[in-house]
Parts: structure tokens; sequence; C-alpha cells
């Protein structure tokens, strides 16, 4: 059998444009899901090997490994403790069988010591495992997941970031790099930050959502406290409201306004635009 990419998150915004994509270059490819049963028909009428895999369960890591030389990794959103949670994992990696890990970080993660995604890079270097790092923006798409019920139903952004701006990127175009480097040559060693191709404050961004679904959606921008108080109420788990917390917080400060030309440059395109984004998805928010 020909070597393999596995695709971790594979049923997420992200791991499945990554499948497809890798199909598309005739790349063979592993999807990595927690429930197979559940999970298979999402890949239907694709020459994909669906396998069982969760980083909190020991026993799906070699099954899911055999046969495979390429990595596609994402943090599942909800572990927030990766030196316990998915450590073991890292120690079954083998240095001499895996020849290439993908994984996707965060913007600015090389100046955050303490987000979860500045861990997992250095796992992924003490692995001695050649890497590449993909370092996005803030996704579009956290909008139509994330945030869907405060535009949907209550016509709102309820984020705390001020004014401070953000170059969102597609997750359409994060899959369509991460196929790139797993399947070209000159991505090794590389870290690539990817964002779309301008930034714009959530003030600007409520008005785009305005005019495309039709009525008004108003920026609230509270304050950090009352965005974890009121996240964790409308039942987001704690830990992962502090990560969105701390997250919003470092926005505040500006630090996810940098545009750079990495898609454009590695895509030979134009990154997806924020209105394009939001005429794709309008359905999202108009149910």
């Amino acid at each position: 059998m020909p070597p393999k990419v596995l695709v971790t998150g594979a049923t997420g915004n992200i791991g499945y444009d990554v499948v497809k994509d890798l199909l598309k270059k005739r790349v063979a490819v592993k999807a990595a899901v927690r429930d197979v049963q559940r999970d298979s028909s999402r890949f239907k009428g694709l020459e994909v090997e669906v396998v069982p895999f969760d980083f909190l369960k020991p026993d799906t890591f070699e099954p899911a490994l055999e046969d495979v030389d390429r990595l596609f990794l994402m943090r599942p959103p909800k572990l927030a403790k990766p030196q316990t949670e998915m450590k073991p994992f890292f120690r079954v990696l083998k240095k001499d069988v895996i020849s290439q890990i993908v994984f996707v970080s965060l913007m600015g993660v090389e100046k955050n010591p303490v987000v979860p995604h500045r861990k997992i890079e250095n796992m992924i270097k003490a692995s001695k495992i050649p890497f590449t790092f993909l370092r996005p923006g803030f996704f579009m798409q956290n909008l139509n997941t994330t945030h869907r019920e405060d535009i949907a139903i209550r016509n709102e952004l309820f984020i705390p970031v001020g004014r401070a701006k953000t170059s969102f990127i597609d997750t359409r175009d994060i899959a369509a790099v991460a196929a790139v480097c797993l399947s070209s040559e000159g991505h090794l060693g590389k870290s690539y930050t990817l964002t779309g191709a301008k930034a714009f404050n959530y003030y600007e961004i409520a008005d785009i959502l305005s005019n495309i679904l039709g009525r008004k959606i108003e920026y609230k921008n509270p304050s950090l406290l009352q965005f974890r108080r009121t996240i964790i109420r409308r039942g987001i788990p704690e830990e992962f409201a502090n990560v969105m917390t701390m997250l919003y917080f470092i926005t505040r400060l500006g630090t996810a306004e940098k545009v750079t030309t990495d898609v454009k440059n590695i895509l030979g395109r134009d990154p997806i635009s924020f209105e394009q984004y939001a005429m794709d998805f309008q359905s999202f928010w108009n149910e």
C-alpha cells in the first residue's frame, strides 16, 4: 500500500477540506475521527480510509498511524492541556517513519509561550520530526460556529476586543495551503503566517454582515470579564472559555492585525475575502 497522510480533525472545518484537497492531488489519505460509525457518512463518495482516533485513547494511536508517513495535526479546541492530553501521542511518533508534520498553530505564537499551540510546537520540535507550522489568524468560520447563535438569534457580535483589527482567514485557504505543504517540496522547517488580504475591526465586520444578511448586526464589545462570564453561562466549558478569553485579550492589544502574503505566495491567488465568506455561509445565520 502507498504511504498515506493521516488527517486529524478530519470532520472539522479545516480537516475535511484538507482531506478533499489532498485527494484532488491524488494523495492517499486516512481520515481520523472519534466515532467511525457516526462520522463515516461525511466521507461518502470519497476514496479515503476512515479510522478511529482520539488523543485521549492511546489504543487508537498505532492503528491510525499504520502505513502513514505524513501527519496533518489539529489541536482539538477542548484540549487545553497539551502536555498531558497530547504528549502520549507524540511518544509513539517515530521520526524514521513520519517524514512531516503539518500543524495548524496560531498567529504570533512565537511570542506567546502561554497558549497551548506554542507548547505543541515545542513538542513537535523536540520529536525531531520534520515540520511545517501554519500560523493562521482568526478563522472567519468562527463566526458561523462558535459565534453562530450570537449572530443568528441575538443579531450581535459578542466579542471583547474593542476597536482592534483582525486579519481573518477563511479555513478553506488554510486547508488549501496545508494540502500544498503536504504534497510538494520546499516546506520542511518553514513557519507560515496565514491571513486574509485585509484586517477589519468588529464594527466593520458587523456592517458587512448587516449588509449581506439584510438585518442589523450590532457589535456589543463587552469587557473581558463580562465575555468570560457570559459564554460560560451559555454552556462553553470553563477551560475553553479561558483560552478564548486569553486569545481575545491578546487580540485587544493589536496582535491580530498583521497581514501577510503567505497564502498568495503558496496558492498563487488572493485569499478568500471576508465578503465572499459571508456570502457563502449566510445560511448559517438565517436558520
